[in-house]
């Protein structure tokens, strides 16, 4: 069966529309789920343009699987919060 992922992040969202072939809706999910601890480690490693402790860290992410009839099976959230507490920013 064709599941669809699709992210959402501040800047809007990014809906998938090729969408992949998975034997099951279990594996579909999990693979959305790996896909959205992928894309958090890639934004860590070219967000920060400030130097260390200069501000707030502020990320959110979601992901969210649809089936061939467009319905919502599947959703994630991932939410990191970093602060440098007594810094001034």
């Amino acid at each position: 069966m064709r599941y669809f992922t699709d992210f959402i992040d501040n800047q809007g969202v990014s809906r998938d529309e090729d969408g992949l072939d998975f034997a099951g809706e279990r594996e579909a999910c999990l693979s959305a789920a790996e896909a959205l601890v992928e894309a958090a480690h890639d934004l860590l490693r070219v967000k920060p343009k400030q130097p260390h402790g200069a501000g707030p860290v502020d990320l959110r992410l979601e992901a969210q699987v649809r089936d061939e009839a467009d319905r919502v099976v599947f959703r994630a959230c991932l939410a990191l919060d970093i602060e440098w507490p007594g810094r001034a920013g």
